[in-house]
């Protein structure tokens, strides 16, 4: 099963793999101070298959296409759903907005499973 984000603009793809990056900081430096067992391992998946999808959307962003699809499994629409609505405070009015759009759209393909 896979879910598709059809027609994104590299500038917005750039946008989300940049927070996806931080996300990534934000899990590795939370993670040594992680006492609960499965959160930690939870957390472990989580940044591996967050370093995956930005490679992927590297190799999307250099794709001289000026709009893009995705094609995503369900665990990575799931944890790049956390990382949109993830609350970071040093995010910009186009990065709070590119993120609340593809929230909003991997919500809808997510709950249409």
């Amino acid at each position: 099963m896979k879910i598709a984000l059809k027609k994104i603009k590299r500038t917005d793809l750039e946008i989300i793999q940049s927070e996806l990056l931080k996300f990534i900081r934000y899990k590795v430096d939370n993670i040594s101070n992680c006492n609960d067992y499965e959160k930690y391992c939870n957390d472990i998946i989580v940044i591996d298959v967050l370093q995956s999808m930005f490679y992927t959307f590297r190799t999307k962003i250099e794709n001289p296409k000026r709009l893009l699809n995705l094609t995503l499994s369900p665990s990575q629409s799931v944890i790049l759903l956390f990382c949109c609505q993830w609350k970071r405070e040093d995010r910009t009015e186009e990065q709070k907005f590119i993120m609340q759009t593809i929230s909003d759209a991997l919500h809808e393909k997510l709950i249409n499973i």
